[in-house]
């Protein structure tokens, strides 16, 4: 019995999503530092739920670290709503951990899956990863609206969508990317 992890459909709304984010990253820097950490909050659970249910849906054994990341996923999400501003530290790290985590992750999957079309894209977008988690690990980030957060999380946001609609278009109407 095969679970599908990643589909077309939901390429396309994690893209669309992460572009969305990026854009108001660079439209609403400082005035709106709330609002970025609660659409951050947002962004965080509904791509953790997704990937959470995805993988409970499955009956591999390989599912647990997918689930790993998901719960990850919704703990920073958690803590973003109850306290924007006095968890930012925490935030930043946790924020940091899943860029990397998910980074690596879609580096394995290209790497893994040789036979997807579009696997030099999540290769670029895994690696963007792993180097927006270093970057935000070791940036000085004294507040929650520090404009180095918030940039770097607009680039990210933004190259992260702009690769994930590509993927998306490029597969094939019932094709996934990891299948069990």
């Amino acid at each position: 019995m095969e679970q599908e992890i990643l589909t077309k459909g939901s390429l396309l709304a994690r893209g669309i999503f992460a572009v969305i984010i990026g854009i108001l990253c660079f439209t609403i820097p400082m005035a709106m530092e709330a609002v970025i950490a609660y659409i951050v909050g947002i962004f965080l659970l509904i791509i953790s739920l997704m990937t959470g249910g995805m993988s409970l849906s499955s009956s591999q054994q390989g599912r647990w670290p997918i689930l790993i990341l998901a719960i990850i996923g919704v703990i920073i999400a958690i803590l973003t709503f109850i306290s924007p501003f006095s968890m930012v530290v925490a935030i930043t790290i946790l924020i940091a951990a899943w860029a990397i985590i998910t980074g690596i992750t879609e580096l394995f999957v290209a790497y893994s899956f040789k036979e997807l079309p579009f696997r030099a894209l999540l290769g670029v977008n895994g690696f963007i990863g792993v180097l927006f988690g270093i970057l935000i690990a070791f940036a000085p980030i004294p507040t929650a609206g520090s404009l180095v957060l918030i940039i770097l999380l607009g680039i990210y946001c933004l190259v992260f969508g702009i690769i994930s609609i590509i993927a998306g278009l490029m597969m094939k109407k019932g094709e996934m990317v990891i299948t069990y």
